[in-house]
């Protein structure tokens, strides 16, 4: 589930069917990943893992859900307190934007 590696030095096997394109910085709306429940007041645990946040992410490929969606297959920096660990895992295209470096305007 975690790999230390980081982005550049990831190799992922267990992609399956999934449609590849050139990896794409992206960014990943945590917040649109993963929602909070209605209702329920924010509590702060300042050593918890930040998900509402909009961090930089990899995308490296498009699949296709059962019910029709699109979800992009990231690996994501997740944050909990000074350290950072790297997430790959499936979101939801709506949680996904492009990101644009300085380097892309070349």
């Amino acid at each position: 589930m975690f790999d230390e590696r980081g982005p550049a030095q990831r190799r992922n096997e267990r992609s399956g069917a999934l449609q590849r394109t050139e990896v794409r910085r992206v960014w990943v709306d945590l917040a649109v990943a993963y929602p909070r429940p209605s209702g329920r007041p924010p509590r702060a645990v300042p050593d918890g893992v930040d998900l509402q946040s909009r961090v930089p992410g990899e995308l490296l490929g498009w699949r296709r859900t059962t019910t029709g969606e699109w979800v992009g297959w990231v690996c994501v920096p997740i944050s909990q307190g000074e350290e950072v660990r790297y997430v790959y895992q499936y979101v939801a295209a709506a949680a996904l934007s492009p990101r644009e470096d300085l380097r892309d305007r070349r």
